[in-house]
């Protein structure tokens, strides 16, 4: 059949369905190729609209063609070449940025159909999982990790940094990146791994009470406590059913790197610092007067309790979000964790929470860190440039737009923030000015131990085992053992 016969019986429709798979068979339409248009058909076969529009309806059904939204209709290979990538990510949430760039990516090239495999790991088991399945030979193709892992993996050599595959859209990729996040997703200046969103170290407050009392969010330390010091008053405790200390933080080993997410930005609104200059300047006058400081809010203004120390990465949000406590550091990412103990929605937590930067110091400034998992590509893939190119696909503003919306964290990307308007998210609208201006933590090889020692430093302060001075000398003496990096002293 080459031509519409008018006169048999078979309906007309179904008669173009036959020619179209003839000319798919004989190869004039191959695998992945575009068919004419509707009105291309009706010009070519001399029809009406209705019997090609049915026609092309019933090859879709039946998976002989398919639909890509502005583009067309196409050819589907009637094998596709299936390729499997396997994918570890610490939690579910993550799957789907890679899911629908997976979808959007099979839609586009469907002459190969590809597939995820996830192995959902543990945040707190991560680390080692990653480690051992590299040393076993069995990398996953992509991971979500820490930033604050990526240096290791690299100087490792686990991860493969997409540059290697692809130099000219890494440079675009980067220009796009707030420069805090590019710092945190390289080591030596070479970006190693895709971010999609980010996340800033917060002090929360309760806006409502705040506003019931006529108080401002604390701007300075001084601020801070005399705000604790109203809320520590019997009747407002009452009035506000608040726990014995108006204030919550993580501080201690047992908080895991949550603890240098909060306190590493309290050591700079000091004028501190862990390393500057390719030197250990942890040691100094400032982080003195910052632990000091610290201890003594703890024991001696009694505006947080003792037992900080040994709080878990979770016990001061969930402070907060129960109402025990007025104040307390924390993250961006947390607003999940608060609108799901207090069942509010955004809009009613925007009405009774708060969040400012870490306030002053006496020589310091309001502080802020950037941090948050980011997506690696190992070089024990199976798959490098299919892995790649899945990636690429999930960083476009189709799949980080909603991706920062349904979640609640901000965008690493300029132009994905700037296309984030208020009354989309008014959430993401007033921490993204805490992005542009945040810090990250040191990109080192030996961040962990770095971390651990800088952990260490404020546990033995806050429980008395060493003094303020003698904690931050030895911590610095640690660090530079594990770095190699001389100090300032």
């Amino acid at each position: 059949m080459e031509e519409i016969d008018r006169s048999s019986p078979i309906p007309i429709y179904y008669q173009l369905k036959v020619l179209i798979q003839e000319q798919i068979a004989q190869g004039e339409w191959r695998p992945g190729e575009k068919v004419p248009t509707e009105a291309e058909l009706c010009e070519r076969y001399g029809i009406s609209r209705t019997p090609v529009r049915q026609a092309l309806l019933e090859l879709v059904r039946e998976g002989v063609l398919t639909r890509r939204a502005g583009r067309g209709t196409f050819v589907i290979p009637t094998s596709q070449a299936r390729l499997t990538l396997r994918v570890t990510i610490p939690d579910t949430r993550w799957q789907w940025p890679l899911l629908k760039a997976a979808r959007l990516l099979n839609q586009e090239h469907p002459e190969t159909a590809l597939e995820l495999a996830f192995d959902v790991v543990p945040l707190r088991h991560l680390y080692d999982h990653l480690s051992l399945a590299v040393a076993q030979g069995h990398a996953p193709d992509i991971s979500v990790l820490d930033s604050v892992w990526v240096a290791e993996f690299t100087h490792r050599r686990y991860l493969l940094p997409p540059g290697e595959l692809d130099p000219t859209w890494v440079a675009e990729v980067a220009q796009d990146l707030y420069p805090s996040i590019l710092a945190a997703n390289s080591c030596e200046n070479i970006l190693c791994t895709i971010p999609t969103n980010v996340d800033t170290t917060v002090l929360w407050y309760r806006r409502d009470w705040f506003e019931r009392e006529r108080l401002h969010p604390p701007q300075t330390w001084a601020e801070l406590v005399d705000i604790g010091h109203h809320f520590q008053q019997a009747e407002i405790r009452s009035r506000y059913e608040l726990g014995d200390y108006p204030m919550a933080f993580v501080g201690g080993r047992a908080g895991g790197e949550t603890t240098t997410y909060q306190l590493l930005p309290f050591l700079w609104s000091f004028g501190a610092n862990l390393i500057e200059d390719g030197k250990v300047v942890l040691d100094s006058q400032a982080t003195c007067r910052a632990l000091a400081f610290l201890k003594n809010l703890v024991h001696t203004e009694k505006l947080a309790s003792p037992e900080v120390v040994g709080f878990r990465w979770n016990n001061a949000v969930h402070a907060f979000a129960h109402g025990e406590v007025a104040m307390a550091l924390g993250g961006t990412y947390e607003n999940y964790i608060i609108r799901s103990v207090t069942g509010w929605n955004m809009t009613s937590f925007l009405e009774h929470v708060g969040f400012v930067p870490l306030p002053a110091g006496p020589d310091g400034a309001p502080a802020t860190l950037v941090g948050g998992m980011t997506y690696g590509l190992y070089r024990q893939s199976r798959h490098p440039a299919e892995a790649l190119a899945l990636l690429r696909r999930m960083i476009t503003p189709e799949v980080l737009k909603p991706f920062s919306l349904t979640t609640g964290h901000n965008s690493a990307y300029m132009s994905v923030a700037e296309m984030i308007r208020p009354d989309e998210d008014g959430f993401l609208g007033l921490t993204m000015p805490l992005v542009a201006q945040a810090s990250s933590r040191p990109s080192l090889p030996s961040y962990e131990r770095v971390s651990a020692h800088f952990r260490e430093m404020i546990e033995s302060c806050l429980t008395g085992q060493l003094s303020p001075e003698t904690a931050v000398r030895r911590a610095a003496e640690r660090i530079s053992g594990a770095t190699g990096i001389e100090g300032n002293q």
